[in-house]
This record gives structure tokens, sequence and C-alpha cells, in this order.
């Protein structure tokens, strides 16, 4: 069986001060980065050819090529098997080029090498071509030839690249340029091959005969294994990872038109639970990591890391107003302001391993996440990707028509023995009985219009790359009223080496600045709190209607809001080789998201005739900021131990310093309307300020070792420390071991299991520490009361302090398996995972009287969290004009609480062996066919409607409310110039209905439930799953309320998700060099396309009745590269 051995470089407490250091903070950036540009530039100009110097007696080839990679830095992919049956050589050699050197080493080994940008590729060099001697008698050698040029699909030569007549003993190989000339008949099969890259059968046809000069490309393999994972401070592959990393590359997200990238993300990860708050532009997202961990309601997410620094991706500060939470856009996501398509790769880390150099910052799995930079030895190069398209509303509830309302509203009032009166405008006539709004069409039935555009420069030499891209999108809004969400953005990347690769240099940065004047609110609740033939909304010229003297919109039609949001993301790295094995790095880092929010309430929010319009007009500005800086420098040493093992050792720390602040000012009462957007020119004004803090700083250690390729352990060892615990509590330690066997390299295994091409076994163990948990939640922290004492300031405690708070204990341990068969074609894997949570932070409940609802407090609780991952993925079809490809994930995830404390602690009642996301309810027994009321069971096992109520004791029923399992399939077709692809994401679980999720029972005035309710109870002996309706409004809402928490108010919401189509045809080579284009493509996308569920009309995703579900997208689109 032939093996491939592939060689990589890695890549590289206190107070805090007030704003005007911080400007001064920044000033002092700006110009360190000028200068670090400005070094780099320098360094760049002075590069001249690659040079080795080495020294060895009786040596073999791998141990020269493991000292020119330690010198240069250049990657070596051979095959084992060549390598093991050459010759030792001694050689003594100062400042050579590196070409020279290599030409030396290789002569007279049947070797020859190529290089590809920092890549160096040994292959076998055959004999000329000649007639087998015993060539069959009656076919004789074809007099015929064929000459032509081997390539990629950049257009690249391949030097190196094996071509062979099959069948027959005719073989070469191409030359520096690529070309070859073989001999060759008409029919014969030429078979192309070139390591890293797939083999290609060519039937020889008389025309490729006559021509001079025939071009042939070769694509990338797309080997699973050999895929590069960005790790914690570092590069590896698949293969040799111990750890359970996820990868997900740009050309997996480029396929979707989303606005965040989470949204590509979903279902492509197994382990990343993805779930789309609301489908509004800038919306907020949940994400969970291997399930619930702790207490906390949503759970902590996973760190986020992009390009090195700390990233703020969970819901930010923004949307909150002192009349309450604006909520549509539900918090929002920081991952909203970075860019899909500027994504080079994401890695999800998600074991002991993988986490552990992260400490407590990755506590609960970590998202790395690496931005496009331009590669060494790049040619230039200008691209261009526009695409636009629209968005609608996706799943919605079907609502009843003006006829089926006032069917129920009368039946519900003749059910109360009462008659019509004045009040009921729907019925007596006020309000015609032949008019019907489509509040569904007025409110949410817009068509959003998108648009994304960008435009790429990069290119470089052999020592220097540059990079430089602008994009620009917009995205309309579905809802009735003004406003889009639009951003722009530039990003640039510098990467330059000194001559000897022994200094590199590695700066980026990107800015980018979003605008959202949408209408700040969501109408989904709007469209069910109205009666179908009540007056309009709006006048025909489209202003609010105050024909009834009020109209509940005007609020939020008329309200004025703006967000800007700013994003700026620096990293500098610097990479320095002092001594041969020893490598040392340096990475400084900043981002910082800025936002400024003002909503203002003007007199139009009210009625014309609304006589204290101008004393009740208010606005507010909000603004909030998020500064992180990480400093991390660290060192590297690898050496070849015992001809073949390698030994790698790592040591650095790391520094994250952030800065979280807010203010708020408030005005009431103003003058005019013109003056709200100065909120202190109010006749009241109140104003509010925040800065919080956070420092962490951490130590770590590594030790990896590997021999023969076969046999890993990875020892990670790490101290942290954060600003969130006390005296004494700050710092905690933390470790993992892992263990891998690549056992499919043992000779039992290659001369026994020939199918099976690649198995690796895995494990890990560890401890990570946790501190989700409030800032400085150790101190007592107070708040300033306005005017309470002869109108001067004072101070009220706003928190209780606790000085011994300290870190969670997370001990996670995995074992894995991975197959590959058929030579990569069909590739699984299989994870097993059990964490254990301890020590947990918690808020313990208090009493009122004491002023607070809660104190801080670690638990001896303890969860456990415990699951399978599997995934598979296939090549099923690949030809050369054809190829398919699967891949398929699930997640099973489970938890379950196996310790809690005797003493009461928590407000929720929690349950041993059960899972913390669970809730206890009453059992539901269905309508009761004789009263047409909701029954239910007591804890005594009594059936009844219970009109008296019931208490907490009844309540004998367990839900959990967590997903069951999850995943995605994806599927990828391609035929010579056209591609096709789609996703499916799936998940099972459960949700609230719409019943449960409907605030009051159907029957009162301007309730419109949906035509669920057209199989409600009507008479005596009815079965059915929908009451008798009332008027009633208070009684009917208290049975209601019983409904709410009991079982009947939750159902099935499994559902799968055409998550994605996308359909590419590619511009022929030939037809584009005529035109100058290197590369040209069009293509047509959609998002959202099709749910299947039983789940009753609501989203079975974001499973609220009251916020947008996701969109439904259609785009197209042209990509251009010159």
């Amino acid at each position: 069986m032939q093996k491939t051995a592939v060689t990589r470089r890695s890549p590289g407490e206190g107070g805090c001060t007030r704003r005007r250091l911080s400007t001064k903070t920044l000033l002092a950036m700006k110009l360190t980065i000028l200068l670090l540009t400005a070094t780099a530039l320098h360094v760049s100009a002075g590069v001249r050819s690659q040079t080795v110097t080495y020294t060895g007696k009786n040596v073999m080839l791998q141990e020269v090529f493991h000292a020119v990679k330690k010198q240069t830095g250049y990657t070596f992919i051979y095959n084992s098997d060549l390598i093991d049956k050459t010759k030792p050589l001694s050689i003594s050699v100062t400042n050579m080029v590196l070409e020279a050197f290599l030409a030396r080493v290789l002569n007279n080994q049947q070797l020859d090498f190529s290089i590809k940008n920092t890549t160096v590729f040994i292959f076998h060099q055959p004999l000329p071509a000649t007639p087998a001697p015993k060539q069959v008698a009656s076919s004789p050698p074809p007099a015929d030839s064929v000459t032509g040029i081997i390539k990629d699909t950049e257009g690249r030569p391949l030097r190196g690249a094996s071509i062979v007549i099959k069948g027959t003993a005719y073989s070469t190989s191409t030359n520096a340029k690529g070309a070859f000339t073989i001999k060759a008949g008409e029919g014969d099969l030429m078979v192309i091959s070139y390591i890293g890259y797939d083999t290609r059968e060519i039937s020889i046809t008389a025309g490729m005969i006559a021509q001079k000069a025939v071009s042939f490309s070769l694509t990338v393999s797309n080997n699973e294994l050999n895929q590069v994972q960005v790790i914690a401070y570092g590069t590896t592959t698949k293969r040799m990872n111990t750890g359970d990393v996820t990868t997900i590359t740009a050309k997996d997200i480029e396929k979707n038109p989303v606005n965040n990238v989470l949204e590509a993300v979903q279902g492509h990860a197994p382990g990343l639970f993805v779930q789309q708050v609301t489908g509004q532009p800038d919306g907020a997202f949940n994400l969970r990591l291997r399930g619930a961990a702790n207490f906390q309601a949503g759970a902590p997410q996973p760190l986020i890391v992009v390009d090195g620094v700390r990233y703020p991706g969970g819901t930010l500060p923004m949307s909150t107003s002192s009349y309450g939470t604006v909520g549509f856009l539900q918090g929002g996501s920081g991952l909203n302001f970075i860019n899909p398509q500027d994504i080079e790769s994401i890695n999800i880390l998600k074991d002991a391993d993988a986490t552990a150099l992260y400490g407590s910052s990755g506590a609960y799995g970590v998202i790395l996440i690496t931005t496009k930079k331009a590669r060494l030895g790049e040619a230039s190069s200008l691209s261009a990707n526009v695409y636009t398209g629209t968005s609608v509303l996706g799943s919605t509830v079907k609502l009843m028509n003006t006829e089926q309302y006032l069917t129920i509203r009368r039946e519900a009032i003749k059910n109360d023995g009462l008659t019509v009166t004045a009040a009921d405008k729907d019925l007596n006539g006020t309000w015609p009985e032949s008019k019907y709004n489509d509040y569904k069409k007025d409110l949410l039935g817009g068509r959003a219009q998108t648009t994304n555009a960008s435009v790429n420069y990069m290119g470089g030499t052999k020592y220097a790359s540059y990079l430089i891209n602008a994009s620009f999108k917009d995205n309309g809004n579905i809802q009735r009223h003004k406003g889009k969400s639009r951003n722009g953005s530039i990003r640039f990347s510098l990467n330059t080496n000194s001559a000897d690769n022994k200094l590199s240099f590695s700066i980026s940065g990107s800015y980018l600045s979003a605008v959202n004047n949408m209408v700040p609110t969501d109408f989904s609740s709007s469209i069910i709190y109205a009666a179908p033939n009540a007056p309009a909304l709006f006048s025909p010229d489209g202003s609010i209607n105050w024909e009834t003297g009020s109209n509940d919109l005007a609020d939020d039609i008329n309200r004025t809001y703006k967000n800007i949001t700013n994003n700026l993301l620096a990293n500098f790295t610097m990479s320095y080789k002092p001594v041969q094995h020893l490598t040392l790095r340096s990475i400084i880092a900043y981002s910082e998201i800025f936002s400024k929010e003002f909503m203002g309430y003007p007199t139009t929010t009210k009625a014309p005739t609304y006589v204290n319009a101008a004393a009740e007009s208010h606005s507010e500005f909000h603004h909030y900021d998020v500064r992180t800086v990480t400093f991390s420098p660290y060192a590297e040493y690898n050496i070849k131990v015992g001809g073949r093992g390698d030994l790698d050792l790592k040591t650095g720390g790391i520094l994250d310093n952030q800065l979280k602040y807010t203010d708020m000012i408030h005005g009431v009462g103003f003058a005019s309307d013109a003056l709200l957007s100065n909120p202190s020119a109010g006749a009241t004004v109140t104003a509010e300020y925040t800065e919080t803090p956070y420092r962490a700083l951490g130590f770590h250690a590594v030790a990896k070792f590997s021999w023969d390729q076969k046999y890993i352990i990875n020892l990670n060892a790490r101290r942290d420390g954060s600003t969130k615990f006390g005296s004494g509590k700050k710092f905690g330690n933390f470790g993992s071991v892992a263990l891998a066997w690549i056992f499919s390299e043992e000779k039992l295994i290659k001369d026994n299991l020939p199918f099976l091409s690649y198995g690796k076994l895995r494990a890990s163990t560890g401890v990570v520490g946790g501190d989700a948990v409030g800032d400085l939640s150790y101190l007592r922290t107070y708040s300033i009361i306005n005017g309470s004492y002869q109108g001067k300031n004072g101070l009220t405690t706003s928190s209780l302090t606790n000085p011994n708070l300290s870190w969670e204990k997370n001990k996670n341990s995995e074992i894995g398996l991975e197959l590959g068969f058929l030579n990569g074609r069909i590739y699984v894997e299989g994870n097993f995972y059990r964490n254990i949570a301890s020590n947990q932070l918690i808020s313990m409940s208090l009493p009122t009287v004491t002023g607070f609802s809660g104190y801080p407090i670690n638990s001896a609780a303890r969860i456990r969290t415990s699951g399978w991952e599997l995934a598979l993925n296939t090549t099923n079809v690949k030809t050369r004009d054809f190829n398919w490809s699967t891949r398929v994930n699930i997640s099973i995830p489970r938890s379950k609480l196996i310790r809690l404390p005797e003493h009461k602690v928590l407000d929720k009642a929690y349950i041993i062996n059960k899972p913390v996301t669970g809730v206890l309810l009453y059992k539901y027994e269905g309508i009761n066919p004789q009263t047409g009321y909701y029954s239910f069971t007591d804890a005594s096992g009594k059936k009844d409607d219970f009109v008296g109520g019931l208490t907490n004791d009844d309540k004998t029923e367990f839900l959990d409310l967590a997903p069951k399992y999850y995943g995605g399939v994806q599927n990828s077709f391609s035929y010579k110039q056209l591609s096709f692809d789609f996703s499916i994401a799936y998940t099972s679980r459960v949700g609230k209905n719409f019943l449960a999720q409907t605030g009051y029972p159907i029957g009162y005035i301007g309730l419109n439930g949906g035509t669920q309710w057209l199989n409600r109870w009507q008479k005596p002996g009815d079965i059915t799953d929908m009451p008798r309706v009332s008027t009633e409004l208070f009684s009917q809402w208290a049975r209601h309320m019983l409904f709410q928490e009991s079982t009947g108010a939750y159902s099935n919401a499994t559902y799968a998700r055409l998550q994605n189509v996308s359909i590419r045809y590619a511009l022929k080579p030939g037809y584009l060099k005529r035109l100058h284009i290197k590369d040209m493509s069009v293509y047509l996308q959609g998002q959202n396309l099709l749910t299947v569920s039983k789940y009753g009309g609501l989203d079975p995703e974001n499973l609220d009745a009251a916020t947008i579900p996701p969109m439904r997208v259609f785009t197209a689109g042209i990509n251009v590269s010159l």
C-alpha cells in the first residue's frame, strides 16, 4: 500500500483608563502598525534567492528534508516508499541556492523535484521511455507520439507529473515547464498523475497526435486527510491531529448567500448547534457546542477567535431602552459585522486536547475564524464578485379570513350567553363584514432586495505577498415602512519573509461600517391581534390611518431608528528563527466593535388629537464599545529524534485586555420633533454610564511527539488568571493529554486489509476551567440614584460580594475513530465524548426581603454531558467529466444532572438524573369532550378541567427542550463546467406550539388565531384538540395559563430544511483566454427553500410566533478573475 509523508510548517490585573487614555492607546497602535509596515517593506525589499547551509555524513533523505524545512519553512511532500529505497548520502554546503542543493542531494537517486510556492514535491524520475523487451509481438510499438503540457486549474505548469500509457511500459515525466513527449497510438489510454492532485485517464485521439502541444489540467485532490486545520498557535493536518477539529472552508461558505457566516455553518459541523433567532438582517443567533454544561439560560457560547484575537461573537448590548427591550434584532450578533466572503476557513475545536491552550476562554469550545490572505509566490490577480437577489418571508401561520373570524366571534358570544353590544364593532355593523385586511401582506409581505459586491486584488513574489479587498452589501426590509441594513468594508494583508527565511512578518487589518435604519420592531405578532374587518391600518397615501382615533402601530411605524456599527480588526505577527530548530513568534491583535444607536418617539406616534403628544415625546441615544487587545508571545522547538521521530515543544503566554463600556442619554418632552436627535434638549434628561474592564492572563506549554508517522502523544499544560475572581482565586491550573494511533500504517493491516486506506484511533482527556460569570462578580457594586435626597445623587448597592468565587472545572474526555476506504473515496469518523462540569458558577436564590434576587456562588452541583458525533464523506462518482460527492453528519447530545446539593439554591426545580434543559409540566389530557375546556391530571391521578387551578406540586411530567439529534447532508455534483450543490439541515426537538404562544384564548375581539381554530370544540361529544371559544377574557386566560405550563403546550418540532442550493457554470478556459480573463463563472443560489415539518405553521427553527422566521433568499451572481 502506498503511503505519503507530509511535513508542514506551522504559522504562525489592574485598573483601566478612561476614554482619553484609550484614545492615546489607539494613536499609539496606529503609529506602531505604521512603523511595523515600514519595517516589513524594508525586509521585503532585500530578499534574494533561498539558500541552504547543511553538513551531514551518511544521512538519510528524510533527515535532509527535515533540516531544510527547519531552515526554509518549505513543506516536503513525497511517497514514503520511494524515499525508503534511497541510499544514504554525505554533503556539506554553505549558502547554496535551494534548487541547486536539492539537485545535488537527489543526484543518482532516480528522484526529481518541483517547487510550488513553498511546497517541494519529490517524485520518481523514470528512465527514458523505451519499449518493453517482451512487448506483445502481434502489436508493434506505435510510431506516433503525443506532446503536451500538464498544468493545474490556474494554468501553472506542473513539473514532475507522471505520464504512463496504460498496458505498456511507456512512461515519462514533465520538465520544469510541464512539457512532455511520449509514444502513444490512437485509442491508447494515457494516465497522468501528480502528488496532491487527482489522477486522470485520457483516451488518445488522432487530433492529439496531430497537435504539436496538447494542454491537460489536473485538479487538486480533495483528500480529507491532507486538509489543513488551524489549531491553537499553529496548524496541522487532519491525519496528524490528536484533537477533535471540524474544518469548514471558503468553498463551503461561498455557496451560501448569507449575511452571517453562522447560517453557512449550520448543519455542516458535528457537535455545533446553530439556531437563527430571527430572520431580520443583523439579527441574533444561538450557539451551543456539545449541549448544556451549566445552569445558565442560553448556556455560555463558544469562544470566537478571529485571526488570533478574541471576538465578541455572541449577542451585543444593543437595542435596549429604558422603556423596555426593542427586541427586533434579539440582541444581534457580532459575526454580522464580518463579511462571510472574507473568510478563508472556520475551525471548530471541541475536545480537551483541541481547546486546552485557550484555557478558561475555551471551556465551552472554540471557533477559529481565519480570513483570506495573499500567498507567497502567487501571481497578481484582480477579481470581482457581484450578486443580487430578493428575500421573502419563510414559514408562517395561515390566518382566518373575515367570514371565518366572524363565525368564531358569534359562536364565542353565544357560548357565553351574551348578545352583540356597541363594543363589538366587528359584529354590529360598524366595521363592514365584507371587508378583509390582509395584515400579513400589509406588514410582512414585502420583498427585500439584497445586493453584494466585492473586489479583490492580490499578488506577490517568492518572498512577499499582499491583498487588498473592498466590499459592499445592501439588505432591504420585508416589513412595511422604510429602512435598510447596509455595510461596507475594506481589508488588507501583507506577508513578507527575509532572504534566509529566518525573519517573517504578517500584517492584516479590516474595517467594516454598518448602518441599520429599519423600523425597530417585529410585526409578527401584530398580524394576529387584529380583526380582519377592522379599519385599514394605513391611508391610501401610505400614512397612518387615524380613522378610529387610535392606531396601535403608530408607535412602531413613526418611531425613528438608526444604528451605526463599526468593526475594526488588526493583527501583526512576527516570526524569527535565531538558530536551527527554534522559532520565536509574537502576535499582537486588536479588535473593536463600536456602535451608536438612536431611537426617537416624535409626536406623530400619538393621534393628532392627543394633547400631550409633545410632553410625552422622547428620544434615546445609546453607545457601546468593546475593545480587545491580545498579546501572545511563544516559542517553538522541533527536532527529529532517532530518524523516525518528531518532537515539537511549545511554550508561551497570552494576555487579553478587554474594555466594555456603554452610555445612554434619555430625554423627555421636546418643544419640536426636530430636536429629538439631541436627547439633552428634552425637558427632563437622564443619563447612564458603565465601564467594565476584563483581563485574562495565561501561560501554556505543549509537548507533541510522533513516531514513524503512526504513534502520536500530545501533552498540554495551562495556567489561567482572570479578573472575574478575587484575590487568591484568580489563577487555576489545567491541562490535557491525547494519544493517536494511525493503525493503517501497520504492516499487518496493510497486508490483510488492502481496502482500508486509512485508520486512526485517538483519545483525549483533560480539565479546563470556566469563568462564565459576570465581570467583577466577586466585588460589591453600586448604582447612582439621581436626586434621591435634597436633589443630590446617592449610591445604592446593586450586587452582593462573594470574594470566594473561583473557577468552574470541566473534565472532558473523548475517544474517536477515523477510517478511510478505497483510497479515500469513503471516509468515516465517529466520536464519543463525556464531559463533567463541577464547581458550577450559579446565582443562588435569595428571599425578596433581602432586596436582591440572587447571589453568585460555586455550587457543588455536577452536570454530565455526553454524546455521539458521526460523519460520513463519500466520493460516489469520479470521472473526467462527472463527479458526485456526499457528506453526512449527525450529532446526538445528552445531558444529565448527576449531583445537586440538598438545600435549595436555584429559582427553578431541577431533577437528579434529568437534563438541566428540561421543564416540569402539568400532564395534559386533551380537550374535555363534554365541556370543551382543557383537562389535566393532577399529582393524585385525578383527571379534570380544574377550573380552580393547579399547584406546582401537580407538575409531574418532565420534558427536555434540548435537541435530541441534529445534523446535515451536503451533496456536490459537477459535469464539465457545470456544478450543482445542495445542503439539508435537520433537527429533532420539541417546541411550544402556536396555540400555547397565543397570549389570549380566541373569541375575544381582535384575536385571529389561525385556521387551526376551524377544528375547535363546538358541542358536547366533539373530539378535537382545540378548545371552545369564549369572550370571557380573564377566566379563559387563567385556563390558558395552565395549558401553557402543560405537556399540551409542546409539539414535535422535528424538521428537515433544504438549507441551500447553488448552481454554478464556469466558462471554458479557451474562450476566456481570448478575452484575457483568467476565470469567469455565473451562479444561482437559494437559501431556506423548503422545510418539511409537522410543527403547525410556525418555523421549527426559531420556534417563535412573535418573531420573523429565517428568510427565503434567491440570488444570482457573477464572479470574474483577471
